[in-house]
């Protein structure tokens, strides 16, 4: 048996991902190649080591605990090993990632195209909600067995296709076209909440996913169409992307700044390396602000992503991941990063914006402007949002969207 992973974007092999004698990873690119899998891992002729490149590979992998062990047990690995889990499961990963056993050339080959024929199983009403009961239970699993995928995070959830509007299972490797999330237990209302944020978000223009929330019988869930997936002609590719934490070589377990994590700091470092950075900036901008007036203190490095294209462009994807935690006494009042020098959200003021943006060379009169933008006008668009659907927990996003909004105009 080889004791290595194939490692391939789209159906190109790009390097190898090997286990190193004391139970890390090591990753050496292919000769000759001209894409990178990340900005921590810049093609070079050595090979990475365990420190060097485990932030990008472990950011692939499911973060929640029991999720690994149900993994584990599954396939009958250590649910701690990253390597054992992604020969596992990695298959189809975020992005256009994909790891096949050393052994398994031959598969890869069968299984890895440029473009897929959508191939799948339509689900029934039983099978859908059987399929969305068991999530905790068995986390990221299909009834096929050759479909093995893996989505980072701690929440729950899994991918799917989505094809007329109905849901479906994924066959012979095809990519999936939307990720599906069942509540999250302990927490009212959380599908309602990140819809209110994510349309809310949309209304201001930042760009966001498609999203809706579905039903079947009495149970909801939330449908996000995939940004690193495009339907053309009835063929679905994948687009590489790596989140912020894998950008800058930081395990998911870090992901707070709290914890070594990234900082605005590094995120405008990111965005300054993308194809349009001044763009790019400025979207992120627009995303901070929204973030901290949403009352979004979960905003960490792995919420913002970036995405590579074939054409070489490299882009800020889609918000996603934004839920009012605010509203919940249950969830920390402390920042996933700090502003001006703060991590709690009641103390910062507009100043506390001006020092950031001195501190990250952004000009403090055009953010100035999206503050002030934002404060008038998400009130009003939070009100529209949760009027158009019925739900509990707006009247609460709101009263929060109000007290931030209110607390930064004062600085005007």
């Amino acid at each position: 048996m080889k004791n290595f992973l194939n490692v391939f974007l789209n159906d190109k092999l790009i390097g190898k991902l090997n286990k190193d004698n004391n139970g890390g990873i090591t990753f050496q690119y292919c000769e000759n190649v001209n894409r990178i899998l990340s900005l921590s891992l810049p093609i070079q002729n050595e090979a990475f080591k365990n420190n060097d490149c485990r932030g990008f590979f472990n950011g692939l992998l499911p973060e929640s605990e029991h999720t690994r062990i149900a993994i584990g047990k599954k396939y009958g690995i250590n649910p701690k090993n990253d390597f054992s889990i992604l020969k596992a499961i990695g298959y189809d990963c975020a992005g256009a990632v994909s790891f096949f056993d050393g052994d398994d050339y031959e598969l890869s080959k069968k299984y890895l195209k440029d473009s897929y024929e959508l191939d799948y199983k339509i689900l029934t009403v039983d099978e859908l909600k059987k399929y969305i009961n068991e999530l905790p239970k068995k986390p990221l699993f299909t009834p096929y067995k050759d479909m093995r995928l893996s989505l980072a995070g701690a929440q729950d959830k899994t991918s799917v296709i989505v094809f007329d509007n109905k849901i479906a299972i994924p066959k012979n490797n095809t990519p999936t076209t939307h990720i599906l999330k069942p509540v999250i237990a302990g927490l009212d209302e959380t599908i309602e909440n990140e819809y209110i944020c994510l349309k809310s978000a949309q209304k201001l223009g930042i760009k966001v996913p498609k999203v809706e929330i579905g039903q079947v019988e009495d149970l909801k869930y939330f449908l996000i169409e995939r940004y690193d997936r495009e339907i053309v002609n009835n063929k679905i590719k994948r687009i590489h992307q790596e989140d912020f934490c894998q950008a800058s070589n930081i395990i998911s377990a870090y992901k707070y700044q709290a914890e070594g994590g990234v900082d605005f700091k590094r995120c405008f470092e990111i965005l300054r390396k993308t194809t349009m950075p001044a763009k790019a900036v400025n979207q992120f901008l627009e995303l901070m602000v929204f973030n901290y007036l949403i009352g979004n203190n979960d905003a960490h490095g792995k919420n913002f992503s970036i995405l590579y294209f074939d054409d070489g462009n490299i882009e800020l994807a889609p918000a996603y991941d934004i839920l009012c935690s605010q509203v919940y006494p249950e969830m920390t009042k402390k920042m996933a990063m700090k502003i001006g020098g703060y991590y709690e959200h009641d103390k910062i003021l507009l100043r506390h914006f001006e020092r950031l943006a001195k501190e990250n060379n952004i000009n403090f009169t055009q953010l100035k402007k999206i503050i002030k933008n934002q404060c008038e006008k998400l009130p009003d668009i939070i009100n529209e949002v949760i009027s158009g659907f019925q739900n509990n927990i707006g009247k609460d996003i709101l009263v929060v969207v109000e007290k931030n909004s209110k607390r930064l105009l004062r600085g005007f």
